[in-house]
């Protein structure tokens, strides 16, 4: 299953922290960012575990201060323009160990009310994909849901997000954040 490509604009407002404090009552903190490119030499590529993806995670967690992502996390959003990318991006983020996923998956660990909700508005797959505006997509989901204004998808009592976007071929260039309500 493929995303299907969706019109779309997101906007970001980023500040300071006295200055966030001035514009709202519920800022999102960027605790951890993180981002990478793998080769463009498709030969060259571990096509099961996307290295870019999980160097990128390591340098956010690093940065945001997690060792144990799958318990100090309380939502993820992470990139399924294809179905499968759903699954290995978790994995390569050392939210589950290799081949573990698709066992979550069916356990409905990532479902809403699971151990570890991933995508909760849908992914891309229900959305769309908004092409290059697909990440900032992934930001706003996670503000809804850190803000609690999720509506029906609310995750309740929901900390830290993880996003994150990946570009694809033939640069492979991804990035992650976490968020934070505090």
């Amino acid at each position: 299953m493929i995303a299907q490509p969706a019109d779309g604009a997101i906007v970001a407002v980023l500040a300071a922290e006295e200055e966030a404090r001035k514009l709202t009552d519920s800022p999102v903190w960027i605790k951890g960012m993180g981002w990478c490119s793998g080769t463009p030499i498709i030969e060259e590529r571990d096509l099961t575990l996307p290295l870019a993806v999980r160097k990128a995670a390591d340098m956010a967690y690093k940065m945001a201060e997690i060792e144990a992502p799958r318990r100090q996390l309380d939502l993820v959003l992470v990139d399924d323009q294809y179905a499968y990318k759903e699954l290995q991006h978790i994995e390569a983020m050392k939210l589950a160990s290799l081949g573990e996923a698709a066992e979550m998956l069916e356990q409905g660990d990532l479902s809403l009310s699971g151990e570890l909700p991933v995508n909760p508005e849908g992914g891309q797959l229900g959305v769309g994909h908004l092409l290059e505006a697909s990440g900032l997509q992934k930001v706003l989901e996670a503000y809804l849901q850190l803000t609690g204004q999720a509506a029906r998808r609310q995750i309740e009592g929901a900390e830290t997000a993880l996003v994150q976007s990946w570009r694809g071929i033939p640069t492979e260039t991804t990035s992650v954040l976490i968020l934070s309500r505090s």
